[in-house]
């Protein structure tokens, strides 16, 4: 049985996020707080509203912020929000990292195109109860089986730690550039951005510059990109 819960919703296609909505709005027990069209400007709304959804369900194939990154800085910046991914052109491969970063639940868009599906209403059910969602169109233990892989690859990289913060850097590095954006996200200097940088690049082996750091960070799972 589903409890009331408050939802926001990002889709970069008009189209596709009218159906989203439309679904949501069938939900008695759900209230729709706001939806957006563009992921970034979705992302600096929820920095910077008193009103945080339950739940965000966002595309994944999307400009500037794709998904996979969207679910990503959102575990890291606001953990108490749960994450619906509705995509149509994911693969199981994709699936599973996204459940490694935190999703809490991955959902086929056709699936919500069909009469009687049920699959929303399932998601947000196992949502309520602590459990994750996988959308039955996937070959669900295929899943499983490639995200305790990706765990497990991750063991054997004996990556250097970085912390909470420097991890919410180097994501937004990849979706915000420019060093003046991040501080004014952050409410920190440029100069205290570029200091942050210094660190992480001098926990890599090579001491990585800017490129490179993306690359690295990449390759041992510090940071997520869709590259569907």
């Amino acid at each position: 049985m589903v409890t009331p819960f408050s939802v926001a919703i990002v889709d970069d296609r008009l189209r596709d996020l009218e159906l989203v909505k439309t679904k949501f709005q069938k939900i008695k027990e759900c209230t729709i707080l706001y939806s957006h069209t563009n992921a970034y400007h979705f992302f600096e709304h929820l920095n910077n509203t008193r009103y945080l959804p339950n739940i965000v369900v966002t595309d994944c194939q999307m400009p500037e912020i794709d998904g996979m990154a969207l679910t990503r800085l959102i575990k890291l910046f606001f953990p108490s929000i749960q994450v619906i991914v509705i995509s149509g052109i994911l693969v199981e491969s994709d699936v599973a990292e996204l459940l490694e970063i935190g999703a809490n639940a991955v959902i086929a868009k056709g699936s919500l195109k069909m009469l009687n599906n049920q699959c929303l209403t399932l998601a947000i059910e196992a949502i309520q109860q602590n459990k994750v969602f996988i959308d039955p169109i996937w070959n669900i233990p295929l899943v499983r089986k490639m995200l305790k892989q990706i765990q497990k690859k991750k063991d054997e990289l004996k990556t250097p730690h970085f912390t909470r913060h420097e991890l919410k850097i180097l994501q937004l590095l990849a979706t915000h550039p420019d060093y003046e954006k991040i501080a004014d996200f952050l409410n920190i200097s440029k100069r205290t951005v570029e200091g942050h940088v210094q660190k992480i690049s001098e926990k890599t082996p090579d001491n990585s510059k800017k490129s490179k750091l993306m690359t690295y960070a990449l390759k041992n799972y510090l940071i997520h990109l869709f590259r569907g």
